[in-house]
């Protein structure tokens, strides 16, 4: 649905991404289970799709199995070599598929879509045909809009060549592409992976840009960037 087949089956996306973002899954985790908590609901199933090698599933699993324990969670993936990576993580009640999801009648009550729609060719569509397979959905989207963005556009260039994006986001554009796809936000929040500056003027303005974060967190992501969205919304 919209991916680039070639890059994300040939396994071609790990030659400039070695452990597929997996590293990074502890963390995404974090940022998602505290909106997991709000649905008020008890899932049968929870679906990840464009689960990539399945780190964020497996860590968000054994934070809901006492509250969920019969919960199916299912991570699909048209990428057979982040599949294969994926089966590490295999445990009752959590299992990964590779394939398109798009292309069986498989639905949810929770469906997650973490850091999938900016690399797609067609994001609105997959938006459109994401929307109907669950009441519930979970979507985190880079933020990469940004003042700094635009006026170093070599990030932009470096997200499009190194991570294959396709899109960049302010958060009300990616809004209005979910509402439009026939999605009713219930919350947002921005978040970001941490990450330890290497430069001496990134460690400088580090304290600086935590503190903006924290008290106008809409305000520097519009001005800053380097956050994503994560987003509740109802069908």
């Amino acid at each position: 649905m919209g991916k680039e087949p070639n890059a994300y089956r040939s396994g071609a996306y790990a030659d400039h991404n070695p452990d597929w973002h997996d590293a990074d899954a502890p963390a995404k985790a974090d940022g998602l289970a505290p909106w997991l908590q709000r649905i008020p609901c008890v899932p049968s199933r929870v679906l990840d799709v464009g689960c990539g090698t399945g780190g964020v599933l497996s860590a968000l699993k054994p934070r809901f199995d006492a509250c969920w324990p019969d919960t199916e969670w299912e991570g699909w993936d048209i990428a057979p070599e982040a599949i294969r990576r994926a089966e590490a993580y295999r445990a009752p009640r959590l299992r990964f598929v590779c394939g398109d999801v798009f292309e069986t009648p498989v639905t949810a009550d929770v469906c997650l879509a973490i850091d999938v729609v900016e690399h797609l060719v067609d994001d609105e569509a997959f938006l459109a045909a994401l929307a109907p397979r669950a009441p519930w959905h979970l979507l985190r989207i880079p933020l990469e809009l940004s003042v700094l963005d635009v006026i170093r556009p070599a990030r932009l260039l470096a997200a499009r060549e190194r991570w294959g994006h396709r899109h960049a986001y302010t958060r009300d554009l990616a809004l209005a592409k979910l509402v439009r796809a026939g999605l009713n936000i219930v919350g947002t929040a921005t978040h970001r992976v941490p990450v330890v500056p290497t430069s001496l003027p990134g460690r400088l303005f580090r304290p600086f840009r935590r503190s903006f974060e924290r008290w106008a967190p809409k305000t520097a992501a519009t001005i800053l960037g380097g956050v994503s969205l994560v987003v509740l919304a109802r069908r």
